[in-house]
Order: structure tokens, then C-alpha cells, then sequence
């Protein structure tokens, strides 16, 4: 097959453009951010409706879709990612290359650039760039040489910038000031540090929770923080695990004492209740086995997803989470699976609320727990009475965890998908028996669980 151009309505070929520069999509595993946006920017629509992601190497996109002709492998580059299509009207696609070239003039007389030269070869290559102990990238710099235009740049991403200041802070991380410096104080006597850090570990927390709340790229941060890649990314991961490892336990299913707390008005309703359920899924990127990508796809999300089964207190407060399955799975199947039909959990005469598609009657039964959930009305051309009051009344409590589950993605948009496949499993993930992404959901939950309850 010769070269062709994968892009829409574009004809080009190497037989009928023997001039034409052909240049194969970045690679999946080594360029997967770059790839992702050249295939955002291309905008070909998947046979399933997705964003076409082609597994072959050999899918090129053409010169006339770059400005210069060809692609640039600098960042900051407007060559960087195809910006000529069909689909979008450009005025002067010259303009951004002439703006692109007046920055590095600038950049090459002044003296910063100098100073970054000049810093650059005095480091010697036999430095250690990785700690042992934590795997955190050292900056072997001195502190003082850093300019004064980078020190900025960082310190507009830095939690100094918003000491003391609880709205900022809540709109950054999800949590009030105080809140985040307990949880610093807590986690940073677990750190081990050798050297001098790139990033102080106060701004590491911070700039995880911005990731989590906010949900950057990380092409985004380490632009911002002038770090690679691979570094902000290793310090996201490291605290992650760090905060699984040390806050999941505030998702625990309470004691029976606390059951008794309940509102008045459930109370009045539901003196039992113990837990309302549901399931909720998460979007990911297309995963490339056509196996893993049929267990995941979801015919409600019309995308492949993660599924979880939660369950939250009448008081509000999230008590139980699944480990993550395919989309495919159906909430019948993930309820059976995950460990939640235990006496562990249940009590003889204990209530639970769930949406009508839980039909699980029989299996709580066996526990002595009664599963309440809204009439059906297949068959029925109209419900009694009796049985539309109840319906309502049960409907009305079961909100609940539909403003839960609300909460939580509102919170923390890293959870509106699509998750990058990096972020949903890895192959370290193997080695420690528990995938990226339930750690991501678990953390994501401690936090709600840290703030005000949504029921008062």
C-alpha cells in the first residue's frame, strides 16, 4: 500500500504528490499526549462513534496539513500538531509561525537565554536525576541560579500563592485551606527525601489535587511548572499511592452505633436504612486489545467506561466502593461480585435503597436485609395508589446518592473521563494488585468524605 493521507477529504498520496512529505502519527507508548492531540486535532469519527484511534504504525498525515510542510518536534511550535483541515478555517496560518519565530528572537537576545546556557553546561551529566528511595526527580541546580521569569512561572501553580486563603483554595483543590495543610501535615511525615527536590512537597500535594480537581493535561503543568513530562507525571502517581495508602480508610462502612444518627425525616420513612446504592461509571480512552475494549464498552455510555458499584450513609457520608469493572458488566453481576452481599455489612432487619434495575431481592434475603426499590410498572397499565406513594417516598431518599455521586465528579473533574489509559491501568498496577484508577476513585472519595456532608 502506498503512503496516504489519513485525514478526511484529503487525497494525497506519494504517487500523485511524490514531493509531498508523509509523516506517521507519534507513537502510542513513547509520544501518546502528542498523539492524542494530533488525532483531537484530525477529528475522525470511530466506526463505534469515538474518537478514530488506527492501531496500524503506517497511517500518515500529509505536508499540506502543516504550515511549514512538515512537523516540529518543539512544544511551543505551531508545526507541533497539524493545524490545516477541511473542517477549520484558519485566516493566516502564517501568523502563528511569525509570532512563534519573534518569541525565540526574543528569547536568543536576552539575557536569560544566556544565563540557561550557561547553567545548563555547567551540570554535570553524571548527576543523579531519580532518588532511590521515593523515585522523585532532583534538581541538581542551585536554587539561587533558577531565574527570576521561571520562579514565577512556578509560583503561579504554587500553594504559597493562595495561603490563607479558603475560597481560592477550595476552587483549586477541592479543599479549604486549612483542610489541605492538615492533610499535608499528615502525609509529609510519611515522605522519605534525599537532595535537593525540583518541587517542594507541599507544591507536590498541591499540584496532585489540581490535577485531580481541575483534571490539566500534563503536557499543561509541566509547561507551566518548565518540567518534563515524566516528572510531573512521577510525582502525581507518588502521591496518589501515598494518599491511598493513608487516607482510603475514611471510606469504611460505619459502626452499627452510628446508624442511629440518622435524619428525622428517614428516620420517620425508613427507621432501618443502612445504606443506599447505586452504580456509576467513569470514561476512558479506547483500550487497543478488541478484548478489553468489548468488556468496557458501555451501551448506556456509548463509550468504553469503568463501573462502580457505591454506597453511601443516610447521613451522606460514601461507605462502600467496588473495584472497578468493564462498562459491560450490568449492576446485577458488579453487586455479586464486589463483596457486598456479607453479613460483614448486614444485619438481620436491616433496609437498603436502590434504583428499580437492582433486582436483588432474593440475595439480600438470604442476609435478613430488606431491598427497597421503586414499583415497576412493566405490565401495569397504571400503579395503585398505595404503591405510587411509596414509590415516591422512596424515590425522594434515594436521591441521595444520585447528589453523591454528583459531588464527587463535580468536585473532582479527573472523573468526567475520558481517563487516559495510563491513569486506568499499568503494569506496575500487576505487581501491586490494585489499578490506578480505583486508587484514583477511592482518594477522590476520601476527599468528599474529608468535606461537609451533603445532608444536614
Amino acid at each position: 500500500m502506498p503512503k496516504s493521507c489519513c485525514v478526511v477529504s484529503c487525497t494525497s498520496n506519494v504517487f500523485k504528490n511524490p514531493g509531498l512529505k508523509f509523516i506517521p502519527l507519534p507513537c502510542q507508548i513513547k509520544q501518546a499526549e502528542r498523539r492524542m492531540l494530533w488525532l483531537q486535532a484530525i477529528k475522525r469519527e470511530a466506526p463505534d462513534g469515538g474518537l478514530w484511534d488506527p492501531k496500524t504504525p503506517h497511517t500518515y498525515v500529509c505536508g499540506k496539513h502543516f504550515i511549514t510542510g512538515s512537523h516540529v518536534k518543539e512544544p511551543l511550535h505551531p508545526d507541533f500538531v497539524p493545524t490545516i483541515f477541511p473542517h477549520r478555517t484558519v485566516s493566516d496560518p502564517n501568523q502563528k509561525l511569525n509570532r512563534y519565530k519573534h518569541a525565540r528572537k526574543r528569547e536568543q537576545t536576552s539575557p536569560l537565554l544566556k544565563r540557561k546556557v550557561a547553567k545548563t553546561t555547567a551540570v554535570s551529566p553524571d548527576l543523579p536525576t531519580v532518588l532511590d528511595e521515593d523515585h522523585c526527580p532532583v534538581d541538581n541546580d542551585d536554587a539561587d541560579d533558577v531565574p527570576d521569569e521561571m520562579r514565577e512561572s512556578r509560583n503561579c501553580l504554587s500553594s504559597y500563592s493562595l495561603e490563607e486563603n479558603d475560597g481560592k483554595c477550595r476552587q483549586m483543590t477541592g479543599l479549604s485551606w486549612t483542610m489541605f495543610l492538615s492533610l499535608f501535615t499528615f502525609l509529609n511525615q510519611f515522605v522519605k527525601r534525599r537532595g535537593y527536590i525540583s518541587l517542594p512537597p507541599r507544591d507536590q500535594l498541591f499540584i496532585t489535587l489540581i490535577k485531580l480537581r481541575q483534571n490539566p493535561s500534563f503536557f499543561f503543568l509541566s509547561h507551566v511548572l518548565k518540567m518534563p513530562q515524566t516528572t510531573v507525571r512521577q510525582f502525581f502517581i507518588r502521591w496518589l499511592d501515598l494518599m491511598y495508602g493513608k487516607i482510603s480508610f475514611l471510606v469504611h462502612w460505619p459502626d452499627r452505633e452510628c446508624f442511629s444518627m440518622i435524619p428525622p425525616e428517614m428516620k420517620a420513612q425508613f427507621p432501618r436504612l443502612t445504606a443506599i446504592i447505586d452504580c456509576f461509571e467513569i470514561r476512558t480512552e479506547y483500550p487497543s486489545n478488541l478484548k478489553a475494549r468489548a468488556k468496557s464498552y458501555s451501551n448506556y455510555k456509548k463509550w468504553t467506561t469503568v463501573k462502580y458499584l457505591i454506597a453511601c450513609s443516610p447521613s451522606g457520608s460514601i461507605t462502600f466502593l467496588s473495584n472497578g469493572w468493564g462498562g459491560r458488566a450490568s449492576d446485577v453481576h458488579i453487586v455479586r461480585q464486589s463483596g457486598f452481599l456479607s453479613s460483614v455489612y448486614h444485619s438481620p432487619g436491616d433496609q437498603i435503597l436502590a434504583d428499580r434495575g437492582f433486582t436483588l431481592q432474593d440475595d439480600f434475603a438470604l442476609l435478613g436485609v430488606e431491598l427497597l426499590t421503586p414499583s415497576f410498572t412493566k405490565g401495569r397499565k397504571q400503579l395503585p395508589g398505595r404503591e405510587v406513594e411509596m414509590s415516591r417516598r422512596k424515590s425522594n431518599i434515594r436521591i441521595h446518592i444520585e447528589r453523591v455521586i454528583g459531588v464527587l465528579k463535580g468536585r473532582f473533574h479527573i472523573l468526567d473521563g475520558p481517563l487516559p489509559r495510563c491513569l486506568v491501568q499499568s503494569a506496575r498496577d500487576k505487581n501491586q494488585g490494585q489499578a490506578t484508577v480505583d486508587k484514583l476513585v477511592n482518594v477522590c472519595a476520601a476527599l468528599v468524605n474529608m468535606a461537609q456532608s451533603i445532608i444536614k
